[in-house]
């Protein structure tokens, strides 16, 4: 390979700049400790704001099957943090983060039934399919191995969603994405760069509509801790981080052929969160070798799609 830009697929290029500025939210959320719940929402609020002078420049699609799967995209992540939120406190994060990597072998495969063609292609040459389904697995593995908490079947149980959700949450994305392109990326730059904001908007408007009412029946924080200067500061400071990330993975996933080979890259981001540990002189547990082996399949798959 003769330069990085040249020969690297851009969706790469974007998921390693995605997953950089992910690195960025759990430590500002450590700063601050904001509630996690109404964290969730200011960060969505900001979303939407921040996206919305760029989608009435921009332009939104047409096609309702966009707005059908954008939808039923919000549902599930509605869903999904709810759960999420309620059940950390009960298993603890370190099991989520171990078990929650599972989910992309589940998304590795459900996604051929949804493009068929893809699958067709890895079988015209085996030796790649094989690789990047090495590849794929190799990178769960190290995922789940940055941590050492035990995983129980309680835990499982109580999570079962939240792997579904990580597992068919990004695929829904990807088509609604594809809808919103409509037609070949390549032919349509224009509408290719107005899909992630258009999708990053109207999913983070869904979200807000079903997180107030959810709030207005269960009423998962008060007034008071919504608020709270600490939980308005994470959730604004993250909003505009999660803004740029959001762009540059929905971006990512327009161009990338599978929307689990971008996990591949988005997994990285645990490495950068090791080195700041470590660099800061924080204390952490996490393996770095494993860190460094999800580096190393990030790699691989850079020279394989680069080939």
């Amino acid at each position: 390979m003769d330069s990085l830009s040249l020969d690297t697929p851009l969706w790469i290029i974007l998921g390693f700049a995605a997953s950089l500025f992910n690195t960025a939210i759990p430590l500002i959320q450590e700063k601050f400790k904001g509630d996690g719940f109404a964290v969730a929402v200011w960060v969505k609020i900001a979303v939407v704001v921040i996206s919305l002078p760029i989608v009435l420049y921009m332009g939104m699609p047409t096609d309702t099957g966009f707005y059908i799967l954008t939808a039923t995209s919000a549902i599930i992540w509605c869903i999904n943090d709810i759960i999420y939120f309620r059940t950390i406190p009960i298993v603890g994060a370190g099991v989520v983060s171990r078990i929650l990597p599972a989910s992309v072998i589940l998304a590795f495969a459900v996604w051929f039934f949804f493009d068929p063609d893809l699958l067709e292609k890895y079988m015209e040459n085996p030796k790649q399919g094989i690789i990047i389904s090495g590849i794929v697995l190799l990178s769960v593995v190290f995922a789940i191995m940055m941590k050492s908490c035990p995983i129980t079947l309680k835990g499982i149980k109580l999570i079962w969603f939240v792997v579904l959700a990580a597992a068919i949450g990004p695929l829904i994305d990807k088509l609604a994405l594809n809808i919103a392109v409509s037609g070949n990326v390549g032919e349509d730059t224009t509408n290719a760069n107005q899909a992630p904001y258009a999708f990053m908007f109207t999913q983070g408007l869904i979200m807000l509509i079903l997180w107030t009412s959810f709030s207005l029946i269960k009423k998962p924080v008060t007034r008071q801790v919504f608020l709270a200067k600490e939980s308005v500061k994470a959730g604004l400071a993250i909003g505009v981080v999660a803004t740029i990330k959001l762009a540059l993975k929905f971006q990512a996933l327009v161009y990338c052929e599978h929307p689990a080979l971008l996990s591949v890259i988005l997994f990285t981001d645990a490495l950068w969160i090791i080195l700041y540990y470590r660099l800061t002189g924080r204390e952490d547990h996490s393996k770095i070798w494993a860190g460094l082996g999800l580096v190393g399949c990030a790699a691989a798959l850079i020279l394989v799609k680069s080939l």
